[in-house]
Protein backbone atom coordinates (compact mmCIF):
# COMPACT_ATOMS: atom_id res chain seq x y z
CA UNK A 1 0.00 0.00 0.00
CA UNK A 2 2.67 2.62 0.64
CA UNK A 3 4.31 1.91 -2.62
CA UNK A 4 0.88 2.39 -4.27
CA UNK A 5 0.83 5.66 -2.20
CA UNK A 6 3.96 7.19 -2.84
CA UNK A 7 3.27 6.20 -6.82
CA UNK A 8 0.15 8.25 -6.81
CA UNK A 9 1.92 11.16 -4.84
CA UNK A 10 4.92 11.13 -7.99
CA UNK A 11 2.02 11.15 -10.16
CA UNK A 12 0.19 14.08 -8.81
CA UNK A 13 3.47 16.33 -8.11
CA UNK A 14 4.43 15.82 -11.70
CA UNK A 15 1.68 15.61 -13.75
CA UNK A 16 -1.00 18.46 -11.37
CA UNK A 17 0.61 20.26 -8.82
CA UNK A 18 3.90 21.11 -11.06
CA UNK A 19 1.77 21.69 -14.16
CA UNK A 20 2.90 24.83 -16.44
CA UNK A 21 -0.91 26.25 -15.71
CA UNK A 22 -1.00 25.81 -12.18
CA UNK A 23 2.29 27.24 -11.83
CA UNK A 24 1.44 30.08 -13.92
CA UNK A 25 -1.58 30.23 -12.09
CA UNK A 26 -0.48 30.55 -8.16
CA UNK A 27 2.05 33.10 -9.94
CA UNK A 28 -0.98 35.40 -10.87
CA UNK A 29 -2.46 34.79 -7.35
CA UNK A 30 0.91 35.44 -5.71
CA UNK A 31 1.16 39.00 -7.57
CA UNK A 32 -2.44 40.30 -7.15
CA UNK A 33 -2.74 39.61 -3.53
CA UNK A 34 0.63 41.58 -2.82
CA UNK A 35 -0.04 44.04 -4.97
CA UNK A 36 -3.45 44.51 -3.29
CA UNK A 37 -1.41 44.37 0.45
CA UNK A 38 1.10 46.67 -0.79
CA UNK A 39 -1.68 49.39 -2.04
CA UNK A 40 -3.86 49.05 1.29
CA UNK A 41 0.01 49.46 2.78
CA UNK A 42 0.36 52.63 1.13
CA UNK A 43 -2.84 54.17 1.48
CA UNK A 44 -5.24 52.65 4.01
CA UNK A 45 -8.02 54.71 2.82
CA UNK A 46 -8.35 52.75 -0.08
CA UNK A 47 -9.89 50.21 2.81
CA UNK A 48 -13.97 50.34 2.88
CA UNK A 49 -15.18 52.63 5.45
CA UNK A 50 -16.20 49.91 8.20
CA UNK A 51 -12.87 48.21 7.80
CA UNK A 52 -10.83 51.55 9.09
CA UNK A 53 -12.93 52.14 11.56
CA UNK A 54 -11.72 48.84 13.33
CA UNK A 55 -8.14 50.88 13.62
CA UNK A 56 -8.98 51.44 16.93
CA UNK A 57 -8.44 47.97 18.12
CA UNK A 58 -6.07 46.90 15.44
CA UNK A 59 -3.41 47.20 13.64
CA UNK A 60 -3.51 48.39 10.24
CA UNK A 61 -1.12 45.45 8.98
CA UNK A 62 -4.09 42.88 11.17
CA UNK A 63 -6.75 44.38 9.42
CA UNK A 64 -5.56 44.94 6.07
CA UNK A 65 -4.45 40.68 6.23
CA UNK A 66 -7.78 40.12 7.62
CA UNK A 67 -9.72 41.50 4.37
CA UNK A 68 -7.75 40.37 1.80
CA UNK A 69 -7.56 36.98 3.53
CA UNK A 70 -11.45 37.33 3.62
CA UNK A 71 -12.15 37.60 -0.02
CA UNK A 72 -13.06 35.53 -2.20
CA UNK A 73 -11.10 34.85 -6.05
CA UNK A 74 -13.35 36.56 -7.93
CA UNK A 75 -13.61 39.60 -5.16
CA UNK A 76 -9.61 39.93 -5.29
CA UNK A 77 -9.55 39.81 -8.79
CA UNK A 78 -12.18 42.36 -8.90
CA UNK A 79 -10.90 44.51 -6.08
CA UNK A 80 -7.22 44.40 -8.21
CA UNK A 81 -8.72 45.25 -11.34
CA UNK A 82 -10.48 48.65 -9.76
CA UNK A 83 -7.57 49.58 -8.08
CA UNK A 84 -4.66 48.54 -11.15
CA UNK A 85 -6.97 48.78 -14.40
CA UNK A 86 -7.08 52.71 -15.62
CA UNK A 87 -10.35 51.64 -17.32
CA UNK A 88 -11.94 50.21 -14.64
CA UNK A 89 -14.31 51.95 -13.10
CA UNK A 90 -14.28 52.61 -9.63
Amino acid sequence: MERLDQELKDFLRANMYRHYRVIRMEEKAHRIITELVEAYLKRFELLPPQVQKLQETESKERLICDYVAGMTDRFALNEHKKLFDPFERV
